[in-house]
Order: structure tokens, then sequence, then C-alpha cells
């Protein structure tokens, strides 16, 4: 993907506050600082990219969120050529990862792209060239401001509390979290806006990190997806290529997820690796439990065929994020784009 470069002229500019840093987030921030506004990006993580997320735990590394990247849109074929140019988006395998056939004729011939080293590459190579990235800061409110917004942050290191003004804002973090801020601030949308936006769910899943004791047996590539049963997913990060130790990442169910959530990481760890050893073919020590609340958007895209959405009360506002656009990373990234199309005409002179 080419450098952001500025287009426009110092008329133009205007200060845009992104809240997320994941792969909507990114990929819009791109975008408007390529026409010229001044763009700062803010996330509570302590690292870029939201659900393409990746962690280290001694020699093992797991891709906990975002398994795969697909590619089947022109509109965004410049961000994976990018991806590729930079060696950070590679081939894991070509079909669909699902139970239980896997013979070449019950493939659906896509392919299926993995970020190399690992997911969290693909963000990383999206913030590298934006000047104001800032990670581990909460936001805690938004709302209306002289000319604009106000938007405020706790760093969760507990030092002092931040505070950004801008002429427009971007929300591309899960749309329940995102109207938490506005009703914080006592902001009020246009009846537009809240009618699309209100109604969006998501369905949760717990992953599980551990250490297989040898070699897994799930298919092929080591990626095994499950429509029934108490996981969803299950991945071998050796095979995928992430790790250089055996590392799995396990997926419970979305229904597994929500019985589980408020459970000791050791009673899901049970729970879990016991439906997953069938799977897996040997057993496997837990080694971290990491709960996605929003994990994948349920129901119509709160933009109907719009792959995100703007208000201008009471000044201009964007939402995005993979619930516009099917829950996976290529939608995400369209509708971090179409964003960003959206803000850059609301603020031309």
């Amino acid at each position: 993907m080419p450098e952001p470069t500025p287009t426009t002229g110092p008329a133009s500019r205007a200060r845009v506050v992104v809240i997320g840093a994941g792969a909507s987030g990114l990929t819009a921030a791109r975008d408007l600082a390529a026409t010229g506004h001044e763009v700062t990006v803010v996330d509570k993580g302590r690292a870029v990219g939201g659900r393409l997320a990746s962690r280290r735990i001694g020699e093992a590394d797991f891709d906990h969120g975002a398994q795969f990247v697909t590619t089947k849109h022109d509109d965004v074929r410049d961000v994976f050529d990018g991806w590729r140019r930079a060696g950070v988006l590679v081939p894991w395998f070509t079909g669909s990862p699902d139970a239980p056939a896997r013979s070449d004729t019950a493939r659906d011939g896509h392919p299926r792209f993995r970020g190399s080293p690992r997911m969290r590459s693909l963000a990383e190579h999206l913030a590298a060239p934006l000047p104001d990235v800032r990670t581990g800061l909460r936001v805690t409110e938004v709302r209306a401001d002289p000319g604009g917004w106000l938007v405020s942050a706790v760093p969760v290191d507990r030092s002092d509390p931040v505070r950004l003004t801008a002429t427009a804002v971007l929300c591309t973090a899960p749309v329940p979290q995102t109207l938490a801020l506005l009703d914080a601030g006592g902001v009020e949308l246009t009846e537009h806006a809240e009618t699309a936006l209100r109604p969006v769910t998501y369905d949760p899943t717990i992953a599980l990190l551990a250490i297989p004791t040898g070699p897994t047996s799930l298919p092929n590539e080591g990626a095994l997806r499950l429509a029934d049963g108490p996981v969803s997913w299950l991945g071998d990060g050796l095979r995928k290529g992430t790790s250089s130790t055996p590392a799995v990442v396990v997926h419970a169910s979305p229904d597994v997820s929500r019985d589980l959530w408020g459970a000791s990481d050791e009673e899901i760890a049970d729970h879990v690796l016991t439906a997953a050893r069938p799977h897996l073919g040997v057993d496997a020590s837990a080694v971290y439990v990491h709960r996605w609340r929003y994990a994948t958007p349920t129901g119509p895209p709160p933009g109907g065929d719009d792959l995100a959405l703007l208000d201008h009360a009471p000044a201009p506002i964007a939402f995005a994020g993979d619930a516009f656009a099917g829950g996976r990373v290529e939608g995400a990234v369209r509708s971090g784009r179409a964003a960003a199309h959206l803000l850059t005409s609301a603020l031309a002179p």
C-alpha cells in the first residue's frame, strides 16, 4: 500500500480522531492522511490490531483473534497488494477450513492468507507511517465541542487524562461500545443513525491458547472450523507457520462462550480442552484465556448496503467496522475505506 501523500492544501486540512486501531480504523486513517488531514488514532489496547490479535507466550506465538484473510473485492485490492509487497501477507491454504469435508471437490476454491510473521503484522504495517497512533488510551466519552468534538480518554497506565479536540470523529470500536461513549457525552444522533446503530449485536468468543503435547491431527494446514458443537475453531500455529514451536488456538462456540463468560480461567480451560481433544488428537496445556465480548457481529449490517455510516449532528462523525461488512478482515478494511471517503466529502471546503 503506498505511503500516504497529502493531496490537498492547508485550507482543507481538518483534525480527525479515529477511535480504534484495528483494520477499519487504520485503513481509514491512512486514507484520511493521504488527503491532507491531521489524524490521531487512539486505542485502549497496548498494541495496534484490534482483532488482528497476536500474543507471544514463552517461545510460542498465537493468533487468537482473526485467523486468516480472504481477498475477494477489488475496491481494497491496493491494501492487500501493499501487504503482500511488504511481506506481511502470505498464502496459508486454498479452500474452506470447514468440517468435515476437506477433499479437493469440497473446497470452495478461495485462497486464505495469513499475517507474517503473525496476524498483528498486518495492523502494524498500516500503522507504521501514521505519525500519531496512541495505544493504551481508553476513550471514556465523546461530546460536542465548539467547532467539532471533544474526545476524553484515560491512559491505561493511570497517568493524566487526555482530551483531544477534533473537527470530525470516526468510531470503529464495536457499536455498543461506541454508543456508550456517545451516551456518556450526551450526544444525540439523528434518528437515522440511532435506528441503524442501536439494534447491532455481537456474539462473544472465548479464545483458549494452549501448548499441545505433540503433533495435532488437525486437517491439512492446521485449520478446522466447526459449525456445531462446543468449539468453533481450532488452529495449529506451528503448521500455520506463525509459531516456531507448538501452539494451538481454540475458539469456543458463541453459546459456550456465553455460558462460560463468568467462569474462572481454569474452568474454561478444562471445558474447552475436553471438547477440543477429539479434534486435536493430543492433550494440551492451557496457557492463556482471552474473552472477546464483541467477536462476531450478528444480524443485518447497520448500514444496509452501505459500508459505513455518516452523521452530522452536531459535527461530522462516521461509524465503521466489520459489523458493516460481514465480520471479516476484508470487510473491516472495506468499511474503513468507505468511512474515510464519507468524511473526506463531508470535510471538503
